[in-house]
């Protein structure tokens, strides 16, 4: 199996290393370790001027764990995410448990993965189907029991769960590195407050990297077109909002020549949803809240360049002969809204789509090919493409905070469960799963590194702070956003909530933990 994992580890590499090479122009991750991040100014100290070079990885990474490791064949539960019908039949776990080898790439990862786990460290994995995360967490630390180990609760279902205590703060967990590769370093660095990370997302699982915010484009409607290839605008960093927007204008029409606009049956520039105004916002490097040079989380939402990347959405996808948010036809048609959208692309009738990445491999059946790139920036100085992570589907890593189990043999199966799909997990991922049998094309696979390196975990979204994020959601439905008018009416009530909902709680938990 270690030959195995380390020719696996070398393609990886040489996958990863190509990627970062094509896109090097535009991958400067100025606030990687800084603190600051997307939407804020860098102190002086911290800007760099050129790009990052990004060095692939040349041997086979290993979790630190002493060699004589043995729980003597103790039982870890883990929660997964079970089963549910309709649109949420994407969003299960299919990251944690494995019955056996069934040549699926992901499954064959996953079983290999656990029986490694298990064998190395000899433990038993017992996944289990939970439905309600937050409160099989609340039950388990008030009784004092150590019913789950492990839950891989939902991003959205968090904040009450952080805030209240309930969950372990991984700084302090044994045997995790939080430095190694396999965890995100960008959720590390923009999930801490006061010294606290309670929640974490990396290579045990590929939940939050299918819930990470993407595009979709037709390739026969660039062609048909003449339009310029997307691929060759990302890599020459000048793939910005008024680019998409001048190609979503060139391919809109209204096919059936009825003058009014019809969802299926008229072409389309792009295809939206609500949720989507967050991932395009944090693509113009916006945020609602970061944290400011002595680490504080403040409102970031009304600086300028929030509100000049507002107008420019307010002045693209608002337009409904070009730009379609399914979310407008809820109630309107029949059948699920999210296939509904599909099918308008999958007909060749847009040019672009929004999705998260687990709706890449919905589309596997598509005729046309198709491809995925990045949000698009908001001009061509900026430097970097940012990604959301989709609080609603995104899984992460988070222990209970009870004191009935081994702390140390549950930071073991993390770290180790984290390290081994470091490789052959996230090839499966990236290379077979996306990048053969879904966009048949090696220019998408390139295009994933870029995207999952630079996601945006942002409190003001995650936590709802003063609702906000709620507020764009609804506003994404109707004329405009018009970001000046929303914060006039909600400034204060913002940093009111800001203050008492959130930093009051984490300092409270900060000060309990001795930070």
């Amino acid at each position: 199996m270690k030959h195995r994992r380390f020719l696996s580890a070398l393609l990886l590499a040489a996958l990863l290393s190509g990627s970062f090479a094509a896109c090097s122009e535009e991958k400067e991750n100025t606030d990687a370790q800084s603190g600051g991040s997307a939407g804020t100014e860098q102190s002086e100290a911290d800007p760099q001027e050129g790009p990052v070079e990004v060095e692939p990885e040349t041997e086979l990474l290993t979790a630190d764990l002493p060699e004589d490791l043995d729980y003597g064949g103790e039982t870890v539960v883990i929660m997964q995410h079970p089963f549910q019908g309709g649109d949420w039949s994407d969003w299960l776990s299919r990251d944690l448990f494995s019955e056996g080898f069934n040549g699926e790439p992901v499954n064959d990862a996953v079983y290999s993965r656990n029986i490694a786990v298990e064998d190395r460290l000899n433990v038993h994995l017992d996944v289990q189907d939970v439905a309600n995360m937050p409160d099989a967490i609340m039950r388990q630390v008030k009784a004092g029991t150590g019913d789950y180990n492990i839950s891989t609760a939902r991003i959205q279902s968090l904040p009450n769960t952080v805030l209240s205590g309930y969950l372990t703060d991984l700084n302090r967990m044994p045997r995790m590195d939080l430095s190694k590769p396999w965890y995100d370093q960008k959720c590390i660095d923009e999930a801490s407050f006061y010294g606290l990370l309670y929640y974490v997302t990396g290579d045990m699982l590929i939940l939050d990297d299918d819930s990470t915010g993407a595009m979709v484009f037709n390739r026969q409607l660039i062609a048909d077109y003449n339009l310029d290839m997307p691929y060759d605008l990302v890599q020459e960093g000048t793939w910005t909002m008024d680019k998409m927007g001048e190609m979503a204008g060139t391919v809109a029409s209204d096919v059936n020549g009825n003058g009014t606009v019809e969802l299926q049956e008229d072409r389309f520039g792009i295809l939206w949803q609500r949720d989507a105004i967050v991932s395009f916002m944090h693509g113009c490097e916006v945020r609602l809240v970061d944290k400011n040079e002595e680490g504080e989380p403040v409102f970031v939402i009304g600086s300028e360049r929030a509100i000049d990347a507002f107008d420019k959405l307010d002045s693209m996808f608002f337009d409904p002969a070009v730009v379609q948010n399914i979310h407008n036809y809820e109630g309107k048609i029949s059948g699920d809204l999210y296939v509904a959208e599909a099918n308008v692309f999958r007909e060749n009738n847009a040019l672009f789509m929004w999705i998260r990445m687990r709706v890449a491999e919905n589309l596997r059946d598509m005729e046309t090919d198709f491809g995925i790139i990045p949000v698009p920036k908001f001009d061509e100085q900026q430097k970097t493409y940012y990604s959301t992570i989709t609080k609603y589907t995104a899984a992460t890593v988070c222990i209970p905070n009870s004191s009935a189990f081994d702390l140390d043999v549950t930071g073991a199966v993390v770290e180790l469960m984290s390290a081994e799909g470091h490789y052959d997990l996230r090839e499966a991922y990236y290379d077979i799963n996306l990048g053969t049998k879904v966009s048949r094309d090696p220019q998408s696979t390139e295009m994933l590194s870029l995207i999952i390196e630079n996601r945006v975990y942002d409190a003001g979204e995650i936590y709802s702070i003063g609702s906000v994020a709620d507020q764009l959601y609804s506003a994404s439905q109707g004329s405009s956003i018009g970001l000046a008018t929303l914060l006039a009416r909600s400034e204060k009530l913002m940093n009111r909530m800001l203050e008492k909902n959130f930093v009051e709680k984490l300092k409270a938990l900060a000060e309990a933990a001795g930070n």
